[in-house]
């Protein structure tokens, strides 16, 4: 049976008996993402000249030298051909046009006819062709979409080619007329490179009724153009209807969502105390919403209320109402573009000056209106450290360091004391006597004692008795802390001498004359009181020998005063002259020793 032929037919078709697997083999599968046939490669013939070629005694050059030639007289009709096809070299390459054309409208009062635009797409590989018309909102036209199919158009007795596609011109395509208007960039690109002229652009016509939806969608996005009472009346109506409640400004709030403006601002305060004051402006751009904040300065003394402003929209002429329910007169928000570097912003009644924005808003402000924005210094303003004075004791209750430590601390320390001081100088007390200089007769004959205390540099005065003055004596001043009201400080030992001129207690006096301790005290002290330092006057007189030679050895202390005067042109104080003399002069008579004198000046001046 196996050398008969047997046809073909039904009833005639041999089956293996033997065979048990009967599955259809798999010859499509998937490999790498990609659909591929699984079919047994085919063998490949290998005769004995192909063997003794790839033989190891023949070297590489010579069996690739000998394979070369056959292999490509084999291949030289299956390489791809010198002149490429338009299939092959234009694939998936389209010429894309932008189109319309115009179709009457009957029995209309609102239009006569309407501009349908479309798009026209050449395919460079076969010559189709093939129009689109986009769909439009609300137009009332269907279907909308695909207005030809993809063939090759008839023009004539040819086809449409790219010649026939020209810009500014019209094709007529199944009896209807499209002019063409535009082109993409590759369509420009395609027509440069072969040298064939693309026409001039157009812009698109508008009908009365891509107006009118225009002019709807606008007004009805932004609420614009419409009083707000027809608005709000319209918006009423749908939701009584069983309309929803539209939300107008969701792509907004979706392209800008935690996008904020950060610009930085000052208000100069023109009231009587006022001062400048800086803030931070934020604008959302999400709802064009604005938040001002405080920014205090350390020290500022002002209360701690962060928000200046809360965040909502910010009117620029704002207006108040005379009564509750009175509608406000409409007012424009404060916009992106209202807000730039160096200009003023109303805010309620303030004018805030904007100096300085951040980095993201100056890099937004150059895509949204093409402005660089610079920052603008402000020069900061000298600051004036007032120092306040201490308030006045004048109750009368303990010391002034007593009520100064009320003004320094809440809750008050007893002053502290210099105790070393207080217990070396606890008995030691300067006296002076003084008389009155306020001019009046009646005080000129009165006569006190200056008391200083050592221990803690206290003042006190008392009143001499003296029979039928109208004085009564004893205590004029108590002792206390004593301010000189040409310092505005405390007195201090140092300031009381001989001759000096002091206000105690509202009181001028004029001091005349120390005790013995008190001259003493002074001349051990003459750091504290030059005036008696026998030293400093022997230099401050360096000069006097030569001036006074041949005058009388001994002089007046009047007389010897003058002599300084003119000779040095300064005048000894009561207390040098006092010094001198105790130093100068013969203790039975109180004229001063030239001699004396001048021995202490050339020892003074190392002679």
């Amino acid at each position: 049976m196996a050398g008969v032929n047997v046809p073909f037919l039904p009833g005639h078709v041999m089956h293996d008996l033997t065979k048990t697997n009967h599955r259809r083999p798999q010859t499509l599968v998937y490999k790498l993402d990609c659909a591929a046939d699984n079919l047994a490669a085919k063998p490949v013939s290998v005769d004995e000249e192909t063997l003794a070629q790839l033989a190891p005694g023949m070297t590489n050059s010579q069996s690739a030298t000998s394979l070369r030639r056959p292999t490509q007289e084999e291949m030289r009709n299956t390489y791809k051909p010198a002149i490429q096809p338009a299939w092959l070299k234009h694939d998936r390459q389209v010429l894309r046009f932008f189109a319309y054309y115009q179709e009457p409208v009957v029995e209309c009062p609102t239009e006569n006819f309407r501009i349908r635009n479309c798009t026209i797409q050449y395919y460079l590989e076969d010559g189709t062709m093939q129009v689109t018309e986009p769909k439009v909102e609300n137009s009332g036209i269907w279907p909308q979409g695909p207005f030809v199919k993809r063939h090759r158009i008839p023009n004539g007795d040819g086809f449409y080619s790219p010649d026939d596609l020209k810009l500014g011109t019209s094709i007529t395509i199944y009896a209807r007329t499209f002019r063409l208007l535009a082109c993409d960039e590759f369509t420009k690109w395609f027509y440069e490179q072969a040298s064939m002229d693309i026409g001039v652009e157009e812009e698109a016509p508008m009908d009365s009724f891509f107006e009118t939806q225009v002019w709807k969608k606008e007004n009805t996005s932004r609420k614009t153009g419409f009083p707000k009472e027809v608005m709000a009346s319209k918006e009423y109506t749908e939701l009584k209807l069983g309309g929803n409640r539209k939300n107008a400004r969701l792509q907004q709030f979706l392209e800008n969502d935690r996008k904020v403006l950060r610009f930085y601002a000052h208000w100069d305060d023109p009231t009587r105390y006022g001062s400048r004051q800086y803030f931070v402006v934020h604008y959302f751009l999400c709802d064009d919403t604005v938040e001002i904040n405080n920014a205090y300065a350390r020290n500022s003394g002002r209360d701690p209320y962060p928000v200046f402003f809360t965040r909502g929209p910010l009117k620029l002429a704002p207006g108040l109402t005379h009564t509750p329910g009175m509608i406000e007169r409409n007012s424009r928000m404060l916009r992106p573009e209202d807000i730039k570097v160096g200009s003023f912003i109303p805010v309620y009644g303030r004018e805030f000056f904007i100096y300085e924005c951040d980095d993201a808003t100056r890099e937004f402000y150059k895509g949204f209106a093409g402005e660089d924005m610079q920052n603008i210094v402000v020069p900061e303003e000298e600051k004036i450290h007032f120092q306040l004075k201490y308030p006045p004791h004048t109750t009368g209750i303990g010391s002034e360091e007593d009520s100064l430590g009320s003004c320094l601390q809440l809750r008050p320390k007893p002053p502290k004391k210099d105790l070393v001081k207080l217990m070396t100088n606890s008995d030691r007390i300067l006296r002076y006597e003084a008389r009155c200089d306020n001019g009046l007769p009646e005080d000129a004959h009165r006569k006190f004692i200056i008391g200083i205390f050592l221990a803690d540099d206290t003042v006190a005065v008392w009143e001499v008795r003296q029979r039928n003055s109208g004085q009564s004596e004893g205590k004029f001043a108590r002792r206390e802390m004593k301010i000189n009201p040409e310092t505005g400080k405390a007195f201090t030992p140092g300031d009381f001498f001989v001759g000096t001129r002091c206000v105690i207690s509202a009181m001028q006096f004029v001091v005349m004359r120390a005790d013995e301790y008190t001259l003493k005290y002074m001349e051990q002290n003459a750091e504290t009181y030059p005036q008696s330092s026998l030293g400093y006057l022997a230099h401050k007189l360096g000069g006097l020998p030569q001036k006074l030679e041949g005058i009388a050895p001994t002089l007046a202390p009047e007389d010897f005063r003058d002599a300084v005067r003119s000779s040095l042109g300064f005048d000894l104080s009561d207390q040098e002259l006092v010094t001198i003399l105790r130093h100068c002069c013969n203790e039975e008579t109180a004229e001063i020793q030239l001699p004396v004198l001048y021995e202490y000046i050339n020892q003074a001046q190392g002679q």
